[in-house]
């Protein structure tokens, strides 16, 4: 109801929010896990934050970090979010954090959804990719332990070196494990002073990407999977590795989508630098409409897809025929 309120308000946001840049995982692609000093986000001021974000329209917001499940207070800030209508999804990297215990808090704190990160089929792959002995196993036992509950368990799945040309083999691998959906991520390099990003694991060539999201097209389209993306925004992100300027849909990261860190200063996205303002202070009239074009990052243009006008119909029309599977 709050989704759909926020809707024919034209008031619809989504958030990610980052509670910590603390992790388990040692990613090759990903540098989160060397910062210094390792910060947790006040418990008060997030619960402030989730209230303020709610009062903007947010319908969505997804608490990652680092590894927010270390996060001590993560079970009050979901709570916050159901307590206002918000969807909310926690990313996971270390997946034997998910124990009997915190997923029974979890539920009963009325969380959405848990996403894993998952960018490999072989065990012996992921274990060396996110550098967490036995992470394959601890995986299996714990979306066992999702599907005993209301949660949904999500596959999330980076596009690199080792799977780029193996969708489907990892796509049957986490339907067998039993995710049940699969998102994917799309490879970008990024020098934020907060969430950098890059490493040789991700250093694909555009054409070799494109072939990859045509593929997870094709699979999409097949209805074998449910793959979250998109094909609207798969497309889109496709054109603007082709040839930025042909891109149907920019990006609205800062304004109808946005992240927010562990300081909660708030940013367009987690690879652009500039700071808009802080969570505890900003309003909705400090949100600014300037659209962006310099990245591929998945979940700021997927999001955005589905706000710029007459154009969105497709994106919309996916969104309302998968929308009983994702929510």
């Amino acid at each position: 109801m709050n989704m759909l309120r926020n809707f024919v308000t034209g008031n619809t946001r989504f958030a990610e929010f980052a509670v910590t840049n603390a992790c388990v995982a040692r990613c090759s692609f990903c540098d989160i896990w060397q910062q210094r000093p390792k910060v947790f986000a006040d418990a008060d001021q997030s619960l402030r934050v989730i209230d303020n974000l709610a009062d903007m329209g947010v319908s969505h917001i997804t608490l990652t970090g680092g590894e927010p499940l270390l996060h001590p207070n993560i079970v009050d800030f979901v709570r916050k979010c159901t307590s206002r209508g918000i969807h909310n999804s926690v990313l996971d990297a270390a997946p034997s954090l998910i124990t009997e215990e915190k997923l029974r808090l979890l539920e009963e704190a009325g969380n959405d959804m848990i996403s894993i990160s998952f960018d490999s089929d072989d065990p012996e792959v992921l274990e060396a990719s996110r550098r967490i002995p036995g992470i394959m196993r601890d995986m299996e036992i714990a979306v066992g332990r999702i599907r005993n509950t209301g949660i949904k368990s999500m596959a999330s799945i980076l596009i690199w070196n080792n799977n780029h040309d193996r969708m489907e083999k990892l796509f049957a691998k986490a339907t067998a494990m039993g995710f049940d959906l699969i998102s994917i991520n799309y490879p970008t390099f990024s020098e934020s002073v907060v969430y950098p990003l890059g490493g040789e694991g991700i250093s694909l060539s555009r054409d070799l990407v494109v072939k990859s999201l045509e593929s997870v097209i094709e699979l999409k389209r097949s209805s074998k999977y449910k793959i979250v993306n998109s094909v609207t925004s798969m497309e889109n992100i496709i054109s603007y590795l082709q040839d930025p300027s042909t891109v149907r849909y920019q990006c609205y990261g800062g304004y109808r989508v946005m992240f927010v860190d562990w300081f909660f200063d708030v940013r367009p996205c987690m690879q652009l630098p500039n700071v808009l303002g802080n969570m505890l202070t900003m309003t909705k009239a400090d949100l600014k409409k300037v659209p962006c074009n310099a990245c591929n990052m998945s979940w700021y243009r997927d999001f955005s897809a589905l706000f710029c006008g007459a154009r969105s119909l497709p994106a919309y029309w996916e969104a309302l025929k998968s929308g009983g599977d994702i929510l």
